[in-house]
């Protein structure tokens, strides 16, 4: 069931455009353009903020968060973590609450509340307040991560999907790097007011989430055949939901059964689980102690804040390098093993020397190797489960697997084990080791199973919207003989 670009099927209320030709092309260049504007870009913008109020808290850590709020011993390490819980028990009802209500709603609604849990952690004077605010935060966080993935499979096509995530999931290294600089700035210029610093920290990045969260609900669009009038022509929406159905968005249902009874029994969903659970561990770790790592290379507090922004830099050029790559070759094991190796690399520099300049250029090659592995694996699952429910469940279970895990990467680094935190890079090592081996093997055995179906039915056929439509509702999935994995 390769990318379907031929349809002729037309339901009630539709029109006909040309299937193949300049105008076709034209006005799917034309469609594409507006979509990368006003969907990529936007949702983009709104996981930056996520980005932001997630990782602050490390750079708050720096400007006396854990003095002022009378943390000791596990105290902060645990306030990371409740944050993790939340996040995980969140994931399956976000994605059924993503068929259920449109994806404007609920990611506005939602990114309104965290951004009041991330603005409220300014008012937290001890422990107990700063766990549930981060519990909760991350309970709201949930949808918007892994719902992106599937609300952009609606509109693009499978060879596309990789680089408009990367292009959504860069923002986070965006973000990455502005934390860092909006921490310093204030450390810098607002270090003497009655507001502490870190406290004022919450406030200027949280506030603007709340009101990006009110747009939200009006400005996203929600699919292909509720693009208003004003953002596309009739051609271009038609054309919008011709590829929409190509990419095997053709069933309503809120929950299949069937559909997730099929996500859990998938083999192929263990072995992205594990390859994710090899990420997240070190990949919390770096975004919730990259601050505290820079300060213990010998780095003041307020010059480790501005220090953590080239690494970010860094891994957003990465990000888009492997992405487009991949896109282009239809390949993403191959790319995720490849990160992860860079990613290994960076940690065996920082194991093997305690040279500053040395342990700084680890810490950025880390960056480089963990952040585009993200984009290539939710791109990876987006396209290899067909069905809205067992692609759903699919993501979900992939992160909710990955953030589960993501609770050990925030105990890996205590204070007591600075500057060298051997423990911490020895753990994360380990599990970029994993990912590599787990990502080669799946990429082995979807290949196979590539080979043996071209052995047995020969070259895959372009299947219309009624075909597909009848894969799904006999439970065939991505079993069909004309269904080629992305390996």
């Amino acid at each position: 069931m390769s990318d379907i670009k031929h349809t002729i099927a037309i339901e009630e209320g539709e029109i006909v455009v040309p299937q193949v030709g300049p105008e076709r092309d034209a006005i799917t260049k034309r469609l594409l353009h507006k979509l990368d504007m006003r969907l990529v870009t936007y949702m983009s913008l709104l996981y930056l903020f996520n980005t932001l109020d997630r990782g602050n808290i490390g750079n708050a850590r720096l400007g006396g968060l854990e003095e002022d709020t009378h943390l000791t011993g596990n105290d902060f390490y645990n306030v990371l973590s409740f944050f993790y819980f939340g996040y995980c028990i969140s994931q399956v009802p976000n994605m059924f609450l993503l068929k259920k209500v449109s994806p404007s709603l609920l990611i506005g609604v939602t990114m309104v509340l965290w951004g009041v849990c991330s603005t409220s952690m300014a008012a937290c004077k001890n422990y107990s307040s700063l766990l549930a605010a981060r519990f909760f935060m991350g309970v709201f966080e949930a949808g918007i991560g892994p719902g992106a993935p599937l609300v952009l499979s609606f509109f693009y096509l499978r060879n596309e999907l990789a680089w408009r995530t990367a292009l959504f999931f860069g923002s986070s290294t965006i973000a990455g790097a502005f934390g860092g600089a909006i921490a310093y700035g204030v450390s810098k210029n607002l270090a003497h007011e009655k507001l502490a610093p870190w406290r004022l920290l919450f406030i200027i990045e949280g506030i603007p989430t709340i009101a990006l969260g009110i747009f939200t609900i009006f400005f996203l669009p929600n699919s292909p055949h509720k693009l208003e009038k004003w953002f596309v022509t009739p051609e271009e929406k038609q054309v919008a939901i011709e590829r929409g159905r190509s990419g095997l968005n053709t069933d309503n249902t809120v929950l299949d059964k069937r559909q997730l009874i099929a996500a859990f029994k998938d083999y192929k969903n263990l072995f992205t689980c594990l390859i994710y659970i090899g990420l997240n561990i070190p990949l919390a770790s770096y975004t919730s102690f990259l601050p505290t790592i820079v300060k213990n290379m010998g780095y003041s507090d307020a010059k480790a804040q501005l220090m953590t922004v080239p690494p970010y830099a860094c891994a957003l050029v990465t990000v888009l390098l492997f992405a487009w790559n991949s896109d282009r070759t239809q390949r993403r094991g191959y790319h995720v093993a490849g990160a992860g190796s860079i990613a290994c690399l960076g940690y065996i520099l920082l194991l093997s020397s305690d040279h500053m300049h040395t342990n700084y250029a680890g810490a950025c090659i880390v960056a480089v190797g963990l952040y585009p592995v993200v984009p290539l694996m939710l791109s990876w699952v987006a396209n290899n489960n067909v069905g809205h429910t067992k692609r759903a469940i699919s993501v979900a279970m992939l992160n909710t697997f990955g953030q589960c895990f993501a609770t050990v990467g925030t105990q890996i680094y205590k204070t007591h084990m600075a500057p060298r935190f051997f423990m911490g890079y020895s753990v994360c090592l380990s599990f970029s080791f994993l990912m590599i081996v787990v990502a080669l093997s799946l990429t082995y055995i979807l290949r196979r199973e590539n080979a043996r179906r071209d052995a047995e039915f020969g070259e895959p056929k372009l299947l219309t919207p009624e075909e597909q439509a009848e894969a799904i509702r006999s439970g065939i999935y991505d079993d069909h003989p004309s269904f080629r994995y992305y390996v």
